[in-house]
């Protein structure tokens, strides 16, 4: 009989505390979709980059990249999912690259092509801080990001 109540209270122990580790998991992954509006034309196609801080948005060295066909575009609206994050904080910027060359085509020192950051319309000539469109990840989440042409 004690032999017993010790194999039920360790199996209940064991229950509860792999109950809690994997509901609060920092590495928990999450699934952020991007709604991209605006878009100007089904020319070229969306570079969304992923940041994680100011310092790499400076460089423009994204944590992450993508490139998104606008097959799917209906409306001036495409929809990206971006799966496996984990928790954290994170920006993401897109570049309406109509002629695929991974840059931002420019003349007269204004972009030709369309720009956007996450759940923030950029309205200044300058560029936006890190903060202005970051976001913290704890589950998952959509993000709105509507194109900027000038």
């Amino acid at each position: 009989m004690k032999r017993l109540t010790i194999h039920i209270t360790l199996f209940c122990f064991l229950f509860v505390s792999t109950s809690y580790i994997s509901e609060s998991s920092p590495s928990a992954n999450h699934t952020v979709t991007v709604q991209i509006g605006n878009i100007r034309n089904s020319k070229g196609r969306i570079q969304l980059q992923i940041y994680k801080n100011q310092e790499t948005f400076a460089k423009e060295t994204p944590w992450k990249e993508y490139y998104v066909s606008k097959d799917d575009m209906k409306n001036k609206m495409l929809v990206y999912k971006i799966s496996d994050l984990e928790s954290g904080i994170y920006g993401i910027s897109i570049l309406d690259d109509e002629d695929k060359n991974k840059k931002m085509k420019y003349s007269w020192m204004l972009p030709d092509e369309g720009f956007g950051f996450s759940d923030y319309y950029h309205v200044g000539m300058s560029r936006p801080k890190f903060e202005d469109f970051k976001f913290n990840l704890s589950g998952d989440k959509t993000v709105k990001i509507i194109i900027r042409y000038l």
